[in-house]
């Protein structure tokens, strides 16, 4: 691929993973906290159904993050040209990030899907048990992303990939992943891969070919 294609490639990667990522937050899953409320929860199709495709969504957009991660890191690739010590940190925050938000999807949508099956008698504190791994591998992604942020934003510093503010935005921005714990995390690499996907999208190809230059 040409720099252009990888650019927009990454932007519509990029655009993907918000995009997926709330549309299965907003489905607005609530089990609740009491023995009653999660057994009659998991009861009921519709929730169970809605879960099932809060999976998927979920799983689709770790996938955009995966080539989001891929395209960033070839571009700083070409830029580094020799090293590419800033597009392997990338790719490998990148990765990981989307490895464990694959887990932690699976880990907290299992109870819904075991569900499905007429044998199966849900313990309260199984689901428990499942949605806090779930949730603890979701602010793992978060905090390994902040290798994915961190280089790129160097990269965007000391080769302008990407405009200025961006890189100097994006130090802040790694600090703040670190509030995954508390979906913080998860808020603000949303807001950092549109911010990114924004300025791919929008850069001009004269200054590119001027840059190459």
């Amino acid at each position: 691929m040409t720099r252009i294609s990888w650019e927009r490639f990454a932007a519509l990667a990029g655009v993907a993973f918000v995009i997926l990522y709330v549309a299965a937050f907003g489905l607005g899953i609530e089990v609740g906290d009491s023995d009653r409320k999660i057994l009659a929860y998991y009861a009921n199709s519709g929730h169970r159904t809605k879960e099932i495709v809060a999976f998927f969504l979920i799983a689709g957009a770790a996938l955009a993050l995966l080539v989001f991660a891929t395209a960033l890191r070839s571009l700083i690739a070409k830029a580094e040209q020799e090293t590419a010590m800033l597009a392997a940190i990338a790719w490998t925050g990148g990765i990981a990030s989307a490895v464990l938000v694959l887990a932690g999807d699976a880990v907290s949508r299992a109870t819904a899907y075991t569900a499905l099956d007429d044998k199966f008698r849900l313990d309260p504190n199984t689901r428990r048990l499942f949605e806090d791994t779930g949730f603890l591998l979701f602010a793992s992604a978060a905090l390994a992303a902040i290798l994915l942020v961190v280089a790129v934003s160097l990269a965007a510093l000391r080769y302008g990939i990407l405009p200025r503010w961006l890189g100097w935005s994006g130090l802040p921005a790694a600090a703040l992943l670190t509030l995954g714990i508390v979906f913080v995390g998860f808020l603000v690499l949303a807001l950092w891969v549109l911010a990114v996907s924004s300025a791919l999208a929008l850069r001009r190809p004269p200054v590119m070919a001027a840059r190459t230059a």
